[in-house]
């Protein structure tokens, strides 16, 4: 079965200007990532880095460095606010756009004026021990649970959120914990039954908890994020063959409809941000268009490479997409300026989400 199959996208060209081979002859272009080296964002911006040359008029060298801090903010401000926009400066970021629309005091910059290059697609997959009361055979046990823990790692991340919301638009009775370093940690808190339920991006989910805990029989699939594109939820190719739903099909099969409230108002605006835009390849406002369009041509170009493709499989077992159409970008600058009213509604929830961490 193949797993790993693009998205649906219009692409650009993978023919770069001519003048491109003279703008990164002899140069060396930087890419910026957001968070601490051996992660996932890391790994995913050193295969980039690996390929995406080839694709560039002029080949120029490649290097990447990371800027942590400030759950990815440090590295959005400084490519927004001190990086020269001369083309050499590529941010490959995580959490950007869902700190962006949700009006993070973190964020100082405006993120919708940084020149757009890709959207990164990627869903979670929520799983949940098996043997959580009256037992989880089937995704739709779960409506069946009362006072599991749901873990996270940070009451203000979007996966956080995002899990917070599904659960309360399918008016369940859980608890919430959050504050793991890392997703390594919230497993190993998950297998020793400190918490029962927990969201997997989709690339560690196929290697780590689809062929351990759920292979083991200890957990199963709930469900997994739909990606919405403005108009329609659809799921991602990448969930194929998983026995579960996207979770609005799973909320319309256990309530009837999609609801009309404040709250998946909010939760659609979150999951937007955190699916489509699970990753954001920006770069510093200003940046010569032939620069961005160079850049965009190849990574249109690099997701078709089957040396891309080999190396990715080989090394994460999953096969990183990019989408660089006007569509795209339209929505990404869209999806960053929401109604105040909806920012609100997300400020809030982040912090009764603090508030109700940890508590019985």
């Amino acid at each position: 079965m193949k797993r790993f199959i693009p998205l649906a996208a219009a692409f650009l060209s993978a023919s770069a200007p001519a003048a491109a081979a003279d703008f990164y002859q002899g140069k060396t272009l930087g890419i910026v990532v957001n968070f601490t080296a051996g992660g996932p964002t890391d790994l995913e911006a050193r295969l980039v880095a690996r390929h995406i040359n080839r694709h560039i008029a002029g080949a120029p060298q490649t290097v990447v460095r990371n800027m942590a801090g400030a759950g990815g903010s440090i590295a959005a401000n400084w490519l927004g606010e001190i990086a020269p926009p001369d083309g050499l400066n590529l941010g490959y970021f995580t959490g950007t756009a869902a700190k962006a629309a949700a009006g993070d005091s973190s964020m100082r910059i405006d993120a919708t004026k940084l020149a757009f290059v890709a959207g990164g697609p990627g869903v979670s997959v929520a799983y949940i021990r098996t043997d959580v009361p009256p037992g989880m055979k089937t995704p739709a046990d779960i409506m069946k649970a009362s006072g599991f823990w749901a873990g996270g790692l940070s009451a203000d991340s979007d996966k956080d959120i995002r899990q917070r919301m599904q659960l309360d638009l399918l008016g369940l009775n859980y608890k919430y914990i959050t504050g793991y370093p890392g997703s390594a940690e919230a497993r190993l808190a998950l297998q020793r039954n400190e918490l029962q339920m927990y969201p997997e991006s989709m690339p560690t989910y196929r290697a780590t908890i689809e062929e351990g805990l759920v292979k083991a029989g200890e957990a199963i699939p709930l469900w997994h994020d739909p990606i919405d594109d403005g108009e329609t939820f659809t799921a991602s190719p990448d969930a194929e063959g998983i026995p579960a739903q996207t979770f609005t099909d799973f909320l319309i099969s256990q309530k009837g409809a999609l609801p009309r409230s404040a709250l998946f108002d909010a939760f659609r605006l979150v999951n937007s941000v955190g699916t489509v835009f699970l990753r954001v390849i920006v770069m510093p406002p200003g940046t010569p268009k032939e620069a961005v369009g160079a850049v965009k041509a190849a990574l249109a170009a690099m997701v078709k490479d089957q040396a891309y493709r080999d190396d990715a499989l080989k090394t994460m077992k999953f096969v990183p997409n990019f989408v660089v159409d006007d569509k795209t970008e339209r929505l990404f600058r869209a999806k960053l300026s929401p109604e105040p009213s909806v920012k609100a509604f997300i400020l809030d929830y982040i912090e009764k989400g603090k508030a109700l961490n940890g508590k019985k």
